[in-house]
């Protein structure tokens, strides 16, 4: 019995899994702690309330968090994330719970997850992309999970895509990010004039339901996003040669809207002798299992 946790930009999700499979579940907001100490607590009493309710005992904690750094069981300066300073966040809850705490990158455990036990069973060698508040991305090579001399390898969401272009939250301009985001589609809306009250709702769910009703601002949002990401892909699939890349996350949940140009500008981009040679698929697990199962995933590295 592992606890897998997922912090995410806002939410922050807990599960209990067992054989592969998420037996329960809880979450835990991301922001409005004090700090992150009181964010740990938190965290530390959904624990508590899941193991309460298993009949045997909990042996491992895996946390998949942005900018978290594996060999240091650190979240580095995570943008994306209340805390502007580097977080143990691993020795805190450990210490809070008494359980052996494992932190990895969000996106790594997520491709961990999916590998083990979605749409990369049985692959070699594959890309994981999560589409969110940030762009995140796992590696798979040869086997194994690409963590670079560092602990935090594999960052496509912030490969330059635009040179000189928006400012991402990282400090550096023209990320991958800044354009495929949340905030990247939002922003792109509204650089086509699209209709300000569509973007009175949070998130790009507004934005996908005014394409599906013939917003041309909105349809073209998503063109743009398809065409930024499938040079983004094709970039990668040039360094690592993958079988397979698997799209996870709230963007990637609007099928056809964004896989259907994407498909396209990724095939234009793609160099001549991987043609043909690479699916690109959504993720096949369900909703929030890839990242709980592959934190809980990470104790096992």
């Amino acid at each position: 019995m592992i606890i897998g946790i997922d912090i995410g930009g806002t939410t922050s999700k807990i599960g209990v899994v067992k054989d592969g499979r998420v037996q329960a579940t809880l979450r835990v907001p991301t922001t409005g702690h004090a700090d992150e100490h009181a964010f740990a607590d938190a965290l530390t009493a959904a624990v508590k309330e899941l193991a309460a309710g298993q009949q045997e005992a909990i042996t491992g904690i895996g946390i998949g968090a942005p900018n978290a750094n594996q060999y240091a069981g650190i979240i580095e300066l995570a943008p994306n994330l209340p805390w502007k300073h580097d977080v143990p966040l691993a020795s805190m809850v450990e210490r809070r719970t008494g359980i052996r705490t494992v932190l990895g990158n969000d996106a790594n455990a997520a491709a961990l997850g999916e590998w083990r036990y979605g749409a990369g069973q049985g692959l070699h060698d594959m890309l994981m992309v999560t589409l969110g508040t940030g762009v995140g991305s796992g590696f798979i090579t040869n086997g194994q999970l690409v963590l670079g001399s560092h602990g935090n390898a594999g960052e496509i969401g912030h490969m330059t895509i635009v040179i000189d272009g928006r400012e991402c939250t990282c400090g550096r301009k023209g990320c991958l990010e800044a354009y495929v985001s949340i905030r990247g589609l939002r922003r792109t809306y509204e650089e086509l004039d699209g209709d300000p009250a569509i973007l009175e709702e949070p998130g790009v769910l507004c934005i996908a339901k005014a394409a599906q009703q013939g917003d041309q601002a909105a349809l073209q949002t998503f063109r743009h996003a398809a065409r930024w990401l499938g040079v983004g892909l094709a970039n990668a699939v040039a360094v690592t040669g993958p079988a397979r890349i698997v799209l996870f996350g709230g963007i990637a949940r609007n099928g056809e809207l964004l896989m259907a140009p994407l498909r396209e500008w990724f095939q234009r981009s793609l160099l001549n002798i991987y043609h043909g040679r690479v699916d690109l698929v959504a993720s096949a697990l369900p909703d929030d299992d890839a990242a709980i199962l592959g934190a809980a995933a990470l104790t096992t590295l």
